[in-house]
């Protein structure tokens, strides 16, 4: 074989090196932002201010849907926000679930990006004769890898949509995607 075609090989073979690394990195960003919705999950379930400030990177931001609030940044305001609106709940002695499916991510080696809906679930406290509620949004949240190696939300933003939107969207390979509850589903028996 001549120099050249062995320079050849090795370069291809240093490409598909390059490419299967590249692959499995952005596979691993991917399950580790997914573990990201079942944290927020299991921090609307729980009511904690502090596990839902957790998921945000350090400078975190939220912006609200049709709120004339300024864009939330920081983790102090952070907690402040999730603070008073589970305290809300707990007044009432109310409770929270929160599902999403992702509908597409953008993926880089810095950040990745979603896009998809979720459904939320106030559930009154029992023998209060309520019925639980639902609504549903569409959300776009950029996540990033904090300094310790660990992703969480870097920007959220947020709008209503109907629940039928939630249930209407397809699972996309490999992306976070809950069940759907019907408010039945929540309603003493």
């Amino acid at each position: 074989m001549t120099n050249l075609k062995l320079i050849k090989l090795w370069l291809l073979a240093l490409f598909g090196v390059i490419t299967i690394s590249v692959a499995a990195n952005a596979y691993e960003n991917s399950q580790q932002v997914n573990v990201c919705y079942e944290s927020l999950s299991k921090a609307y379930v729980s009511l904690d201010a502090q596990k839902m400030v957790d998921v945000y990177v350090n400078g975190g931001h939220y912006i609200s849907a049709g709120s004339r609030e300024a864009i939330i940044e920081g983790s102090p305001a952070l907690s402040k926000l999730y603070q008073s609106y589970f305290a809300r709940l707990k007044k009432h002695n109310s409770s929270l679930d929160l599902h999403f499916r992702v509908s597409d991510r953008l993926t880089d080696q810095q950040s990745v990006t979603d896009v998809g809906y979720y459904v939320v679930t106030i559930i009154p406290p029992k023998g209060s004769g309520q019925p639980a509620k639902q609504h549903a949004g569409k959300f776009m949240m950029t996540f990033k890898v904090n300094k310790d190696g660990k992703w969480g939300i870097w920007a959220e933003a947020n709008n209503k949509a109907k629940v039928q939107s939630y249930i209407n969207a397809k699972p996309q390979g490999g992306l976070h995607f809950d069940d759907y509850f019907p408010i039945s589903h929540y309603q003493e028996k």
